[in-house]
Order: C-alpha cells, then sequence, then structure tokens
C-alpha cells in the first residue's frame, strides 16, 4: 500500500538516483515487446497513476518520418512508465494494454471506434479513486522545423503543478535549449475536458522533425522519457502531499 509521505529533499534525490539506477537496468534487459499484455499493480487508498498511452487500435495517431505510427511509440514509452512504476512502488493503471483495440461488432465505422474507446477510458480513469493522469502523445507539424517537448494540463486542480514538473524535467533532462513551457489544453481535447482527476497530456517531441523523429524511434531515448516522468510524478507526489 502506497502512503504518501513529505520527503525531505536528501530523500527525494535517492528515489530520483533510484529511478536511474532501474532506468540503466531496463536498457539492459528490457524489450516492450516480450512485456506482459496486462501490467497493473494491486489496489490501495494512496495516489493511483493513470498511465495512459494516446490512440491505439484503428487510430495510429500521426506517422514519422520513418513510417512509424505514434500509437506504437505512446505504448513503449507507457510499456516503460509502468515497469518503472512498479519497480518504485507506484500505484498505477494503464487504459490499455496493447496495440489492438476490441470494439462492439455494431460499430462499423472508424470514426464511431474512436469515440467509444475515448468513452471507455474516460470511465475507467473516472471510475478510478485519486487518480492522477498522465496521457502520452507525440507532435506533428506540417513544416519540419518545430521540435522541443511541451506538456498541457487540464483544468482540475493540481494538473498545472504536475505539468510545469514534468516540462521543468523534460527540458532540463532531454531538450535543454527548449523554451516550451506547460500551457492550458486545449478544449477540442476530449479526454482531459472529460476527466475529473489531476491530468497532463505530454507531447514527448515532433515527430515531424528528422533529428527528433530518429532519437524517439531508439528504445533508449523512450526509455529516458518514461524515467523523466516518472521522476515528476514522484516528485509531483512529495509537493502535494
Amino acid at each position: 500500500m502506497i502512503k504518501t509521505i513529505k520527503l525531505h529533499t536528501a530523500v527525494f534525490w535517492i528515489l530520483i538516483f533510484a529511478v536511474v539506477v532501474a532506468a540503466i537496468l531496463f536498457l539492459l534487459f528490457f524489450d516492450s515487446s516480450n512485456f506482459p499484455s496486462v501490467f497493473a499493480s494491486g489496489k490501495s487508498d494512496g495516489p493511483v497513476l493513470v498511465i495512459d498511452a494516446g490512440h491505439g487500435g484503428e487510430d495510429g495517431g500521426a506517422v514519422s518520418l520513418s513510417g512509424v505510427y505514434e500509437s506504437e511509440l505512446n505504448f513503449d514509452i507507457s510499456q516503460r512508465m509502468a515497469a518503472l512504476s512498479g519497480l518504485t512502488g507506484i500505484e498505477f493503471i494503464m487504459t490499455r494494454d496493447s496495440e489492438d483495440i476490441e470494439y462492439p461488432a455494431e460499430l462499423k465505422s472508424t470514426s464511431k471506434r474512436k469515440k467509444y474507446d475515448q468513452k471507455k477510458r474516460v470511465e475507467l480513469i473516472n471510475g478510478t479513486t485519486n487518480a492522477v493522469l498522465i496521457s502520452v502523445h507525440q507532435n506533428f507539424y506540417p513544416h519540419k522545423s518545430p521540435h522541443g517537448p511541451q506538456s498541457f494540463y487540464s483544468e482540475i486542480e493540481g494538473s498545472d503543478t504536475l505539468a510545469s514538473l514534468i516540462q521543468e524535467s523534460m527540458n532540463m533532462a532531454l531538450y535543454p535549449e527548449n523554451r516550451r513551457i506547460a500551457m492550458p489544453v486545449a478544449d477540442n481535447i476530449y479526454l482531459l475536458k472529460s476527466v475529473k482527476c489531476p491530468a497532463v497530456l505530454v507531447e514527448c517531441g515532433f515527430i515531424s522533425n528528422p533529428e527528433e523523429s530518429s532519437l524517439l524511434e531508439t528504445k533508449s531515448y523512450r526509455l529516458k522519457i518514461a524515467t523523466v516522468l516518472i521522476s515528476a510524478y514522484l516528485k509531483y507526489l512529495d509537493t502535494n502531499e
């Protein structure tokens, strides 16, 4: 059972060090293609991290310059977040455990199936006590120049704090020259506008940018992203004890 306690700065950095060590071990031994299809920790009364791998099923999302679907990158990063959560004792669930999504047979169109999937995710999140949502995505722009990760937060209290911590961590560890800041999520993002818990959407990078797309397609960089997100979440738990 997780018990959220106020951590002194030294203890917090010990936790961060533990996450980094765990990340190195996973970099050596972890293969997401062999990861269990269902990976969720036991129930507790403490905060529950909801790891949402954006898109999936018939909704592949954007496509990288080399032809990799965004949903695949999102899912791989989310699996690594789940693995690190298990190692560090974070209570968590995932909104999907596969690239495949089962849809009701009566839903014949892709748009209806996408809406069904989004509603099911909202039901899962809103049905989870003490949930905190991190939704993993990749950015895309018609031109190749935009780059850098960015976090977006919902209007629910605590969301802006988590988004800022994630943004600061990403800027420091992934993209020191990045000048992007945490921003309110757009009104047309159904998931974050529908959930009732602190929620952040993370655009891990631009798969329309050649250099960034190449990075995102490496296991080591995706593992680094997962480590940064989990570290920021740990700091959020400490800040919001």
